[in-house]
């Protein structure tokens, strides 16, 4: 996608050489606007033309069943990919998606990036919808409903838990939460988190990557460091791999603060969980090669490093966060983490 905006830029801008940074700098927004929009055009395109074919094949199977099921259904899987290619193509955001088993602290690591305890979290919070946080403009932080206009007030974490509650959702629906951009610098890059809940507490994982993952820029896949990757969280990413093209998949073995406990064990572990991880990644998904699967695996501890933060924001040294021995390297691990997530939302961005 990269290269094909960069060609697209040239077409709209005439531009064929280097051009002089300074002289161009002022107008670079303008330029990607102009081009994400002629690209759009181009799809646009070629979505009529996909429906177009798609109605000309099933016309043709009904009058003499010429064109078998598997070539039906694979014509009419490139019309929701195009779609999809459209939708992100019109966004004006960034889409981060969470995926694991219940409890494994897919709300903390969002929490802990966002450096501010926002989506509830610990025992008697799990996650049992979807919950979209994006920057809310004014200072104000709401949530809204799926289907309803109304603007629930968010006062603070305990609130939010208790409007989720007393909300009868089911488990693909979807609560909305704005959160002011101003408190965090990801929000101010519109970039929206997507919460998930834990893969194994539905059968509708079709449902869920049809409704909420089509568009995703991004997805996170948090493990718990104390148990192996299951056959629910493996299928989940089999589905995905299936109906998207190679996606952006990250890996965060979470709770490895666990490890200090049996430090004899660690580097045999860990050595372990990483072999497993780039294995799904480049052989059983075949997303990319091992070297860029290696770079897209981390050990973590997420409630860690949300403390930690907690602490620097009081202008606390972070180590007053700790959990265990060894929380600079836990803490150092997180952040590198951040920074290839925000290397590829960049490149995605492209």
């Amino acid at each position: 996608m990269a290269a094909y905006l960069n060609r697209t830029i040239s077409l709209v801008t005439g531009q064929t050489g280097p051009a002089d940074d300074d002289r161009h700098a002022s107008s670079t927004d303008t330029i990607f606007v102009r081009a994400k929009k002629k690209i759009n055009d181009i799809y646009g395109e070629i979505e009529e033309y996909v429906h177009e074919t798609t109605t000309f094949i099933n016309a043709l199977h009904a009058e003499a069943e010429i064109v078998d099921k598997a070539e039906r259904e694979l014509f009419e899987s490139y019309v929701y990919k195009v779609a999809a290619i459209r939708e992100v193509l019109q966004r004006d955001h960034m889409k981060v998606a969470f995926f694991g088993r219940t409890s494994n602290g897919k709300s903390s690591v969002i929490n802990a990036m966002l450096r501010e305890k926002i989506l509830p979290s610990g025992i008697g919070h799990t996650t049992n919808c979807f919950c979209q946080v994006e920057g809310s403009n004014g200072g104000e932080a709401y949530l809204m409903t799926e289907g309803s206009e109304e603007k629930l007030n968010v006062v603070n974490i305990k609130q939010l838990a208790n409007a989720l509650c007393q909300e009868k959702l089911c488990e693909s629906s979807l609560v909305r939460i704005f959160w002011p951009r101003e408190r965090c610098s990801l929000l101010r890059d519109d970039v929206v988190f997507v919460d998930s809940p834990g893969v194994d507490v539905s059968a509708n994982l079709d449902d869920w990557i049809d409704n909420h993952c089509l568009n995703a820029d991004v997805f996170v896949l948090v493990l718990n460091a104390e148990s192996t990757m299951t056959r629910a969280e493996k299928q989940f990413f089999h589905t995905v791999s299936q109906k998207l093209s190679k996606p952006n998949i990250f890996i965060l073995n979470n709770r490895w603060d666990a490890s200090a406990n049996e430090p004899e064990c660690q580097e045999s572990v860990k050595s372990q969980h990483t072999e497993r991880c780039i294995d799904f990644l480049t052989k059983e998904l075949k997303v990319s090669n091992e070297k860029e699967a290696a770079e897209r695996v981390f050990f973590v501890s997420a409630r860690e490093t949300l403390q930690a933060r907690i602490e620097e924001a009081k202008g606390n040294p972070p180590h007053m966060g700790a959990i265990a021995e060894g929380f600079q390297i836990r803490y150092f691990e997180f952040q590198d983490f951040e920074r290839k997530f925000e290397e590829c939302i960049s490149q995605s961005a492209k």
